[in-house]
């Protein structure tokens, strides 16, 4: 049984989409990673900074 001149080619090209698919993946979730840090340290810092959101009223 001969195989098709063109199939290596085509795995090849395979390859490379699933790679490219991978990649694009690794890169979202890095940046959601990296979003989600920057989120966390900029709530931490603000309440730091400006304290709570709210502050109960001194009782009468």
């Amino acid at each position: 049984m001969r195989l098709p001149w063109y199939l290596p080619l085509l795995l090849l090209l395979l390859a490379l989409v699933g790679l490219g698919v991978l990649g694009i993946l690794w890169l979202l979730a890095v940046l959601g990673l990296g979003v989600g840090l920057f989120w966390v340290a900029w709530e931490r810092l603000r309440r730091r900074l400006f304290g709570p959101r709210w502050r109960r009223l001194p009782p009468p």
